[in-house]
């Protein structure tokens, strides 16, 4: 399983293997690297909705206090087959560095 940060735009990125994994290989920058992994987890998750495992929010100790906020940022869990069909798509996509 994979997990991929989901948050509000304009805040800090957290880190995860795929991001890290992503800026190593391109040569990106941690808001591109992060843009195209979840331009590409948006677009296969239209397809299928299930592809998603589990959303667990970073700080769920928020929700008790405000349950119905929808400003909470998520760890999306997708398969490692999800994750290879984004690394598939980042491949044909961007050059990896030398």
């Amino acid at each position: 399983m994979n997990d991929i940060y989901q948050g509000m735009t304009g805040r800090s990125v957290s880190t995860y293997d795929l991001l890290d994994e992503t800026m190593t290989t391109y040569g990106l920058d941690k808001a591109t690297a992060h843009e195209a992994i979840t331009a590409f987890l948006t677009s296969l998750v239209e397809d299928d909705p299930a592809l998603i495992v589990k959303r667990t929010p970073v700080r769920p100790e928020l929700l008790e206090f405000n349950p119905t906020s929808l400003d909470i940022d998520h760890w999306i869990t997708v398969t490692d087959e999800t994750a290879n069909h984004i690394r598939g798509a980042l491949a044909a996509t961007f050059d990896p560095v030398a």
